[in-house]
């Protein structure tokens, strides 16, 4: 079986703007997040979706630079800019689906729910349905078939927006949730404010590019004022936004 990772990336964010755009040590963090990507022993191409507005030309510079394909489209509706992006690459049986808000992302927890998705057969398999990595660690897997189908009926604007809400929803498709040993669900290793990036920058100055979210975890507990400066942000605040604004 084939697996595409298909990476959403945009300029656009409310909380940070040009988030991806930020540099550690002289690279992006998009460049950064896909070094580790590249690290997954199952993953077999990677692409950037980004968005069709000219504020993304930035995206497709990095990706042309690094020789990374890039899709563009809709801004607004993710979900349809996925299954576009899909229909490229019809070869891929699977998809593999990370936010480009998430550098430090593990290959080997990448690698686990993929694992996890393949062993029991599922339509879509994650680690988020209960929450026990840190934030920033977010992985789904899903049949490109399925995801076809949430592209056709899909409706509200939070299942357009959150590309898999539809299918986490709907109970027809056969599912799976990829639990850790321990719960690691307090930490932050994301970046949607400018707390999580002075968090992050510091990770990545005192890690190497190798190292799992555990090493990530064992630096934050040895520097509790670094750790503190993003621990009480509020986890999914857009999804939340989005699904308050469905029922307005």
């Amino acid at each position: 079986m084939k697996n595409l990772c298909i990476i959403q990336a945009r300029t656009g964010s409310t909380r940070l703007p040009n988030k991806v755009l930020k540099k550690i040590n002289g690279i992006s963090l998009l460049e950064y997040e896909i070094s580790r990507i590249k690290q997954s022993k199952y993953i077999h191409k990677i692409i950037i979706a980004t968005t069709d507005s000219i504020n993304d030309d930035k995206i497709e510079k990095i990706c042309k630079k690094i020789n990374i394909d890039c899709f563009r489209g809709s801004e607004n509706d993710v979900l349809d800019r996925y299954y576009q992006c899909s229909l490229k690459y019809p070869e891929y049986e699977n998809i593999i689906r990370i936010t480009g808000d998430c550098p430090l992302i593990d290959p080997v927890v990448i690698d686990s729910v993929i694992n996890f998705f393949k062993k029991n057969n599922f339509d879509y398999a994650s680690n988020i349905e209960k929450e026990t990595f840190p934030d920033g660690m977010d992985v789904e897997v899903f049949k490109s078939s399925i995801l076809k189908e949430s592209a056709r009926h899909a409706r509200l604007s939070s299942e357009r927006e959150h590309v898999t809400q539809y299918i986490r929803k709907n109970k027809k498709f056969k599912k799976g949730n990829l639990e850790s040993k321990e719960d690691f669900s307090k930490f932050r290793l994301t970046v949607d404010e400018k707390e999580d990036l002075d968090v992050v920058r510091f990770l990545v100055k005192n890690n190497s590019i190798k190292n799992s979210f555990k090493n990530y975890i064992s630096v934050l507990e040895k520097n509790p004022k670094i750790m503190n400066k993003n621990i009480n942000i509020k986890r999914n605040q857009g999804l939340i936004k989005s699904i308050k604004n469905d029922n307005i």
